[in-house]
């Protein structure tokens, strides 16, 4: 028989025994509290909720692709409920925005915001900010108070759970106040505003380059001739302005979170375009617009439809606005297109050497730089305190912005920025306001006449059948062939180049119901050629106007599927120019007679599932590094993030096919003994294109479908650049299209991996149907939530991609939860105060 023997447990094994049970019911909790967490933190778009600070209940309700529809008693209720939502719906995507525009990103995300945080506090966003409010009327401030007490009341019933954000950041939401509101209006004027970055551009080439070739690599508009005749790049190296030593490697690397600052990214634009009835198969308007901005996770977008006394709004709005940006009435629409107009300046500085604190005038005098304090808190670290200063011109932004600090003598010299947005006369939101309750045509001209910044093209149409096309803005009065034409960096002691005031609004452009039946932007120059005060001398190039021109004049009659062809059209003008070049470029590399094959019929189309396009981006991509990768630098290092330098291949292929003498010097490798020629380049650059294509897709080209390398990438701020969140928070669609064609897909190039990732595209699509205006159609990359655990988080992406449309209605069919928002029952305490300066009651006798 065998036996069992028994043996005790070792004092080791108890020890292991009792980790592993406290193990387990460690697990438990976590996973539990997980449970509930995201339990308690999915949004509660049903119920009563109590918002102190209405005055009489507000009904919310939702259709079946989450737009809310607000129903309010009063204008302030409305935007109270509007505010409310945004800080519900988008409660991260607020305080982000919240703390961009004061300069306080560093308090959550640490010293790596701490550059961002410093340039914004030197141009002064918020304080600016806050000098504007105090000049708005006060029913503005009215409704903008009210807005920002409905964010405050969002952000109070959110309580514990609030979004993964705030818990992994350890933060909450700070208080919204109205002075928020405008800043985040400045923000979007920066990021639409203007020129400096291709000021500075231009400044930082002329230390090693002569004037006429950077006109080469950033050429004027086609068919035109700079805006300036003056040599600013001898004129610079003349008067000592830049550094004689070499900036340092680590100087320009430290500048890599700075590069994509807001502002002169060459994909932010958009295309807009109006269609009167005699051109539309219903016989009344068609109204689309599709803006192109930056892509985010969440959208910069929430769709909403407001409906109050004296207001009556559908469309996009911009979570810490008050207002519809892009929608409808019931009686009109509109849509916006960036005007690309020259509102920023950059001006150099002279220091006075006897006194630095000082900088020099028009006549040889100087005055004092205005300086203030700023102090940064840090987290996990000590505060950064640091100076700002001011000259006459505005905020001295070489101070802060290291590629300037490694360029210039900043003994000698310092970079002051001029910006419109910045006056204390701006009153934007005001024109917003007003828009959102105009009642007619006239009543909306009318209310853009407030409008500030950033400058606009904006069309219109109403029910009655009218269109109509207004530049709207402040922008300054410059004299075309004049000094530097606002290009690159003016003498700020030379009074030529102070502004001399603003274009009156009567100087504008603007239209009014033209008989070829039509009014299409896409940021080209919409200013006449003859003009004497242009807008710009950076107008965007036309190939979206002039496909979108084409598609309107070939097609008699519109209808509502016209309006999607053009929105979503993928032929690549500027890829048409190339393609000859590429067609005929040689290689011996093992796959060349396979791609030559899949170009010889191309016609420049970027569809999703198109190979050629693949090669010919690959192609053209490895092109522009040939031409300008060594003879830029590190300037072209910093800056292919955010432009192509396609005009400027452009620009060098035209003056090699007409023979021009000068092409040498770009298709040229330095590096050998022999002179290349622009065919060797094109050669060169197609075996470069095949090498990089196969070494990363394979070496079947049948598998290079573009849409495999050309995504749509969403970024989340700031769990994009922490790999373990990245693939959770980022939302990520394949899309059609290049950097020109009317679906735009605007590509970082600089990106190592994939050079074709894109991040700025049609933000959202919009067509408005005035046959029957709650047949009009929307679209936009995410979804309506910033919760990333809802299932409205992203679930628009699939059909951005696909480019279909959804419905944008006031009278939804089905509605599938509602909120009802009541104002608080508790008694204010000064309604229990005695009343003052009452006599005391006497006593009876």
């Amino acid at each position: 028989m065998g036996s069992i023997f028994l043996t005790k447990p070792t004092k080791k094994q108890k020890i292991l025994k009792r980790l592993a049970i406290v193990a387990v019911c460690l697990l438990i909790f976590i996973l539990s509290t997980l449970f509930v967490y995201f339990i308690a933190t999915k949004t509660k778009l049903d119920g009563e909720f109590t918002a102190p600070g209405l005055s009489a209940p507000v009904t919310i309700k939702f259709d079946d692709n989450a737009v809310p529809h607000i129903q309010a008693q009063t204008n302030e209720d409305a935007l109270f409920a509007l505010g409310y939502l945004h800080a519900s719906e988008r409660p991260w995507q607020m305080e982000f925005n919240r703390r961009l525009a004061s300069g306080k990103l560093s308090e959550v995300l640490g010293d790596s915001a701490l550059g961002i945080d410093k340039f914004i506090r030197t141009l002064g966003i918020r304080r600016a900010a806050e000098k504007q409010f105090e000049n708005y009327p006060i029913e503005s401030k009215r409704m903008i108070q009210a807005y920002s007490d409905g964010v405050n009341a969002g952000y109070k019933r959110l309580g514990w759970a609030l979004p993964p954000e705030f818990m992994i950041l350890g933060t909450e939401p700070g208080i919204w106040s109205p002075a928020d509101t405008i800043a985040w209006s400045l923000m979007m004027a920066l990021d639409l505003g203007g020129n400096w970055n291709k000021e500075f551009l231009r400044l930082e080439l002329s230390k090693t380059m002569d004037t006429h070739h950077i006109w080469e690599v950033l050429p004027p508009y086609p068919g035109e001739a700079p805006a300036t005749q003056m040599n600013f790049a001898q004129m610079y190296r003349d008067l000592g302005l830049f550094k004689t030593t070499q900036a340092t490697e680590k100087a320009a690397l430290n500048q890599r979170p700075l590069t994509n600052l807001p502002g002169d990214v060459e994909g932010v634009g958009s295309n807009n375009w109006v269609v009167s009835g005699q051109k539309s198969a219903t016989d009344k308007p068609w109204l689309a617009n599709d803006p192109h901005l930056g892509l985010t996770s969440p959208a910069i977008w929430y769709f909403a439809h407001i409906e109050a006394p004296d207001i009556k709004v559908i469309g996009a709005t911009l979570p810490g606005l008050p207002i519809v940006v892009l929608g409808r009435t019931s009686k009109l629409a509109w849509g916006f297109t960036n005007t690309n107009p020259d509102v920023q300046d950059l001006y150099i500085e002279a220091i006075d050497q006897r006194d630095t604190s000082r900088y020099q005038l028009p006549g040889g005098s100087h005055e004092n730089f205005v300086f203030r304090e700023e102090i940064i808190h840090i987290k996990g670290q000590p505060d950064d305190r640091f100076i700002v200063r001011e000259s006459r011109h505005g905020p001295v932004i070489s101070d802060v912005y290291d590629r300037a600090k490694a360029l210039i003598n900043t003994d000698r010299f310092a970079l002051a920025l001029r910006w419109t947005a910045l006056d204390t006369a701006n009153q934007t939101l005001v024109a917003g306001l007003n828009m959102n309750r105009a009642n007619n045509l006239e009543e909306f001209k009318s209310a853009i006449k407030h409008y500030y910044a950033p400058m606009q093209n904006i069309v219109m149409a109403d029910v009655d059948g009218n269109i109509a096309y207004r530049a709207i803005g402040a922008v300054p009065k410059r004299n075309k062939g004049q000094g530097l034409f606002g290009v690159a960096p003016a003498f700020g002691w030379e009074k030529q180049y102070d502004w001399n005031g603003y274009l009156p609004l009567d100087a504008l452009p603007k239209d009014d119901n033209p008989p070829k039946g039509w009014i299409a932007t896409a940021n080209q120059r919409v200013s006449a050629t003859n003009n004497p005060t242009p807008l710009t001398a950076d107008w965007n190039t036309p190939y979206r106007f002039e496909r979108i021109e084409s598609m309107l004049q070939t097609t008699d009659k519109h209808t509502l599927n016209n309006m999607k062809e053009i929105q979503t059209d993928a032929i690549s003008l500027s890829a048409q120019e190339l393609l000859p070049y590429l067609q005929a470029a040689q290689s011996n590399h093992p796959l060349a007679a396979e791609a030559k094959r899949l170009l010889a019929n191309y016609d420049g189309r970027m569809s999703q599932d198109s190979i050629a396009a693949t090669i010919f981006n690959a192609w053209a991509e490895q092109l522009t590094r040939r031409l300008f990768e060594k003879k830029l630098g590190k300037s072209f290092d910093l800056e292919y993030s955010k432009r192509s330098f396609r005009p400027g291949v452009h620009k060098i292929v035209q003056m090699y096919a007409n023979g021009q003498a000068g092409t040498e010097y770009w298709c040229d490798k330095p590096e050998t003994a022999e002179v290349e020629n622009c065919n060797q380049a094109f050669d060169e650059s197609l075996t470069k294109a095949l090498e990089t294509l196969s070494d990363q897709l394979g070496k079947k080209p049948s598998s290079w479908r573009w849409g495999d390398v050309h995504v749509a990438v969403s970024e989340h701020r700031p769990f994009s650049k922490i790999a373990l969140l990245k693939n959770r928070f980022e939302v990520k669609r394949p899309t059609a299209g290049d950097n020109f064609t009317v679906n735009l897909g605007f590509m970082d190039h600089s990106n190592p991996i994939n050079p074709f990732i894109v991040t700025e595209a049609p933000s959202m699509r919009a067509i408005y149907d005035f046959s029957d205006m709650d047949k009009s159609q929307f679209i936009y990359q995410t979804g309506q939530s910033g919760w990333v655990n809802s299932r409205n988080y992203d679930n628009f992406a699939d059909t951005w991609s696909k480019q279909g449309y959804l419905t944008l209605t006031m009278a939804p069919s089905s509605i599938t939860h509602t909120a009802t928002l009541k104002p608080s029952l508790e008694v204010k305490p000064a309604e229990n105060k005695k009343p003052e300066n009452r006599a005391p009651e006497r006593k009876k006798k």
